[in-house]
């Protein structure tokens, strides 16, 4: 599965860059994220309990993120698994400016299997994009909460 997007974040590319890689705010942003440690090979081992459709369940992962370039490009290595399936994902991230602060493009490419893979490609897909704009709704007023009022 294949999905790309944008956001538009009001704050400058080294604030973006510093809250995305902040494990305090990433707990608290992404969708059913339970717990998020670092682990011994630099990357970090997350715990997510998500319900996809009629399918819920607890996910267990590792999340590793390469290719970093501050403030401008990472790429965002994750794989989990729980009794609904499997995810396999490659984030590729980079931030620039814009007039209203900082531009993100991401693209993902996401390998998804088990039950969860079932729901069909289409509602995955809608599924995804609804969690994509929930974490970067919760990820801005986050950042307000880090940062201070949004620039203008």
């Amino acid at each position: 599965m294949k999905l790309e997007g944008h956001a538009e974040l009001p704050y400058e590319a080294a604030q973006v860059w510093s809250a995305l890689h902040d494990i305090d705010i990433l707990v608290k942003v992404i969708p059913g994220c339970k717990s998020m440690v670092p682990d011994e090979n630099g990357g970090y081992k997350v715990t997510l309990a998500l319900g996809v459709a009629a399918i819920k369940g607890e996910y267990e992962g590792n999340i590793r993120v390469t290719d970093a370039e501050f403030p401008h490009h990472y790429i965002l290595n994750a794989e989990g698994a729980g009794k609904p399936g499997f995810v396999n994902m490659e984030v590729d991230c980079h931030l620039e400016p814009a007039s209203a602060g900082t531009l993100m493009r991401w693209s993902c490419d996401a390998n998804v299997g088990g039950l969860i893979a079932s729901i069909g490609g289409r509602v995955m897909t809608g599924i995804s994009k609804h969690l994509t704009r929930e974490f970067f709704k919760d990820f801005i007023d986050e950042m307000g909460n880090h940062f201070g009022p949004r620039q203008n």
